[in-house]
């Protein structure tokens, strides 16, 4: 008997992290330095959602060199203290 999807268990709850990725990207010998925030579980997704990224910015072109300067998970530091008590983090 087959299962039916409210019978699937899943086998672990992953919550998307957040990336900051910073490349330069050289299209027709135009340099384009980018920043962006992108989701992924682990590095390889996180590259495979630049690519699309990528993709999708530059879709008219053929050749795109691009160069990763940065590539990190952010981290949240909330600190109230740097917000004078004006803006709540």
């Amino acid at each position: 008997m087959e299962e039916s999807w409210d019978d699937v268990t899943w086998e672990k709850d992953v919550q998307l992290k957040e990336w900051y990725v910073e490349y330069i990207a050289i299209v027709n010998d135009q340099r384009y330095h980018h920043m962006s925030i992108l989701y992924g579980e682990d590095m390889q997704d996180v590259q495979r959602s630049l690519l699309h990224e990528v993709r999708r910015t530059y879709s008219s072109t053929d050749r795109i060199d691009i160069t990763v300067v940065k590539m990190k998970e952010t981290e949240t530091h909330t600190d109230g203290a740097q917000f004078d008590g004006i803006y709540v983090p």
